[in-house]
């Protein structure tokens, strides 16, 4: 099964893209010459499960067919597996609505680009993060392949879930989320502790840690970060009027949000929050939990298939 990819496919992806362009992508892959089978992800959570099948089947390189929630699950799957195994390998076919890893390394939307990349078969190391959060009143373990955060971009997170689960679907969902997280959201307060030691400790708007620089379809929240430094890049903005906000919006999507007042940002290999009260946790632009919460890095931990 080593040489045979295992391509794991969530038809939601991109609003109905994942399940419309499979055939298309189907094609391209077996165009290639590339030796596969495919499971496709049927409900919420489902892609972990079918990873960790695939992996006791003998599979050691996938393929995800969707967006960055995909590839968060995909990613969560082979490492709550034997995440020492040096075959396993990932690759990524991008029908999602943000696309950030794939931003990140180079991998479009263009199918026949992404299919070529994975016959070609230059693989990198990247850095991954665990990251403890609570959820329902218990620990809850994910893998993070990109970023992760807390506070208003994570309450987005949670606006857009909830649309998804409710069967809503379209590209509008993430601006509706994120208007309805903004006229309703209020500062917390955080205590931001990197590497053992306290960075701020007050009111905070968002907080962000990245593997990678992208992230809501393109912001720049972490824009020196570094994929396979070994390090996470923090972001925090301090609170901030909200009008001021609106006005920094072109500083999200240009890198320059460290010219902000309010935003103070470092670099670590850990960082532990708590919040009071408690505060929403996203991973890869998913909804995974509420602080207190514990990322770690985990330098050099997957394999991939990038340009």
């Amino acid at each position: 099964m080593q040489d045979i990819w295992k391509v794991i496919v969530n038809p939601n992806a991109g609003s109905g893209r994942g399940g419309r362009e499979w055939d298309e992508i189907s094609n391209l892959l077996s165009a290639a010459g590339i030796q596969f089978s495919s499971s496709v992800s049927r409900h919420k959570y489902h892609s972990i499960d079918l990873v960790r099948q695939a992996y006791q089947e003998g599979y050691r390189r996938f393929i995800a067919v969707g967006g960055d929630g995909t590839i968060h699950e995909v990613v969560s799957g082979i490492m709550s597996t034997d995440n020492a195994d040096p075959d396993v390998t990932l690759a990524v076919i991008p029908v999602g609505t943000g696309n950030d890893w794939g931003r990140e390394w180079g991998v479009t939307i263009d199918h026949r680009q992404a299919v070529d990349i994975i016959a070609k078969g230059h693989t990198r190391v990247q850095d991954l993060a665990e990251v403890r959060s609570v959820k329902n009143g218990t620990e809850n373990v994910r893998y993070m392949a990109n970023i992760g955060g807390l506070g208003f971009d994570a309450n987005v997170c949670f606006k857009v879930d909830g649309y998804k689960d409710a069967g809503k679907t379209g590209s509008s969902l993430y601006v509706k989320g994120l208007l309805r997280a903004f006229f309703g959201y209020t500062n917390k307060r955080f205590k931001i502790v990197v590497d053992g030691n306290t960075l701020y400790e007050g009111k905070v708007f968002s907080t962000a840690f990245g593997i990678g620089r992208y992230s809501g379809g393109g912001m720049l929240q972490t824009p020196d970060a570094l994929p396979d430094d070994g390090l996470l890049d923090i972001t925090v903005i301090k609170k901030i009027p909200k009008l001021k906000v609106i006005f920094s919006i072109k500083k999200l999507y240009s890198g320059d949000i460290y010219s902000i007042k309010q935003v103070i940002h470092t670099k670590g290999k850990s960082v532990y929050v708590e919040s009071f009260p408690f505060a929403k946790v996203e991973v890869d632009g998913e909804a995974v939990g509420f602080t207190p919460v514990t990322v770690t890095m985990m330098p050099h931990a997957l394999r991939i298939v990038v340009p």
